[in-house]
């Protein structure tokens, strides 16, 4: 047996599903076996896994074990000159095995073997090479010198992110979410260090891998994706808990003396730098956008004040009672932030539209009430009417600034998503009926196929017209039949788009996978479920506002 490949499972069984299709579409000439370690998923795993791919040896935890001990498990077990340890929220392209396994033959000095990863928006993850932890690449990383010199050998020691990554190097550290290891190696060396839970056990593997004398290769020959759907989310307090402890426990393994000493403290200051800002994210973060928005609409309506008596009402000397600022500035801003509320300006979702459409609310009410006030209040209906104006262009502003770093820009502005399939006919017809019954978001441009010509009025062309279809027909989502399209086009595909995009797969029982960034874990959609009615016009007109 050439290869083992060992999959460790818990509670991602449609992510398990594509990457076990993906692994078995393999093109290779070789035999290899696949090892699935369940620990303890409540989905459906186990089931999916008897009825579609009953040729995989799995092992059932009673409870969870742990990544380190899970993969141990079947690694005991396996019997191929090489084992691969790959995260079940990965996909592989069919020639990803038979490169890397390749490679690793040609030379024997090679203990492991990472290739490019991107996520499923078609981005770089940089973790898929990375340095020894030290004192100045934690140091770098904490302090966001890394971000700000990539070049740097000096500050991107910890993604050695002055490395091409298009090229293949010779690294420290190789991503746990796709290892390729020499049997031999790990039988002199040792299996994973089953003191990690989770994180830290590909830094362990990785640094006893070149203190026994061999390379950790990074091979940029083929690319794969990882959707990271892994349950802790990065910021939350049990990660920030996991991760640093795994670090400390390589510290106290692998670096001793005064790096050693360092690093601790560093790590020690980190914990605790980071926990403190989960916990205040925590309480601010539900909080911290009503109160820029109010913020805002009190200096704007505080601003305009000055400008009307300094420029408009210059020449008569107007000044503003003081009750314009305990009365008219907290009313006016109390009556637009209702409004929002209302509009559910503050609800996931929610377009430009929402914020628009509140404020003008906002502000008719307010000059509505405007002819009741008493003279003392009646400053200057000039000054809702700008307050209105300027609030709408400063708040969408930030707003904007805000979704254009998501790459969310495009699906702030257009509430319709408009979607283009990479697929033959049937699939595209079959998924676009399903998607318009179940989203009335949803508008269906048509369908993209590799190169061959279908007669349909929806068949808007090959993939090679791709860039001119979407200038032409600005789409916000692409959806890529895994049926259809090999992993290798996909990435391809995504990595030319220059365009704000959202990428999705569409697997063959009909279940989307998606992922806007490398900082969102992976998300999944199943389409098997009833097709509703087509809503009223009076449903539509209440749609627009959500």
């Amino acid at each position: 047996m050439k290869l083992s490949i060992v999959i460790v499972n818990y509670n991602v069984q449609y992510f398990l599903e594509q990457c076990l299709a993906a692994v078995y579409k393999s093109e290779v000439d070789f035999a290899y076996e696949v090892w699935v370690v369940d620990n303890h998923s409540s989905d459906d795993s186990l089931k999916m896994l008897a009825q579609k791919f009953p040729m995989v040896q799995v092992i059932d935890n009673a409870q969870n074990v742990g990544f380190s001990r899970a993969n141990n498990q079947a690694i005991k077990m396996a019997k191929g000159a090489y084992v691969l340890l790959l995260n079940p929220d990965t996909i592989i392209q069919e020639d990803t095995l038979q490169k890397c396994v390749h490679k690793m033959d040609s030379d024997v000095t090679i203990g492991g073997l990472g290739v490019k990863m991107v996520d499923g928006a078609g981005h770089f993850l940089p973790e898929s090479k990375r340095g020894f932890p030290s004192p100045m690449a934690a140091f770098s990383k904490m302090t966001g010198l890394a971000k700000l010199f990539p070049s740097s050998t000096l500050f991107g020691q910890y993604h050695l992110t002055y490395l091409d990554k298009n090229k293949t190097h010779e690294v420290d550290v190789l991503s746990g979410a796709f290892m390729l290891l020499r049997t031999s190696v790990l039988e002199q060396i040792g299996l994973l260090d089953e003191a990690y839970f989770m994180y830290g056990e590909d830094i362990d593997l990785s640094f006893r891998i070149r203190k026994a004398g061999f390379k950790n290769i990074y091979f940029a020959d083929t690319s794969i994706i990882h959707f990271k759907g892994e349950s802790t989310k990065k910021g939350s307090l049990n990660y920030i808990k996991t991760f640093y402890k795994a670090m400390l426990i390589f510290c106290d393994k692998h670096i001793g003396g005064a790096n050693g000493a360092v690093l601790k403290i560093v790590l020690h200051v980190a914990i605790y730098m980071r926990a403190f800002l989960a916990v205040i994210q925590k309480i601010v973060q539900p909080f911290g956008l009503p109160l820029l928005d109010v913020s805002s609409m009190t200096g704007v309506l505080y601003g305009l004040h000055i400008f009307w008596e300094k420029v408009v009402k210059v020449s008569e000397h107007t000044l503003f009672p003081l009750t314009f600022f305990y009365v008219n500035i907290p009313l006016y801003v109390v009556i637009w932030f209702v409004a929002m509320l209302a509009f559910g300006v503050y609800k996931n979702g929610n377009k430009w539209k929402n914020l628009w459409s509140s404020l003008l609310a906002g502000t008719i009410f307010i000059a509505v009430c405007y002819a009741f006030f008493p003279n003392s209040l009646r400053t200057s209906r000039g000054i809702i009417v700008l307050g209105f104006l300027i609030n709408c262009s400063l708040l969408s502003f930030y707003r904007c600034l805000y979704h254009w770093q998501k790459n969310s820009l495009m699906a702030y502005f257009k509430n319709e998503k408009r979607f283009i399939i990479i697929a033959n006919l049937e699939q595209a017809e079959n998924v676009a009926t399903q998607l318009l019954h179940t989203d009335s978001n949803y508008h269906y441009i048509g369908f993209i196929t590799l190169n061959s010509i279908e007669k349909s009025a929806s068949w808007l062309g090959n993939l090679e017209h791709l860039p001119a279809i979407i200038e032409s027909y600005q789409p916000t989502e692409i959806l890529f039949s895994t049926e259809t399209i090999s992993t290798q086009v996909m990435i391809e595909t995504m990595a030319s788009i220059r365009t704000p995009m959202v990428f999705k797969l569409i697997t063959k029982n009909k279940t989307i996978i998606s992922s806007s960034s490398k900082n969102t874990s992976g998300e999944i959609t199943t389409l098997d479920i009833n097709i509703t009615p087509t809503t009223s016009w009076l449903d539509r007109w209440k749609q627009w506002f959500k």
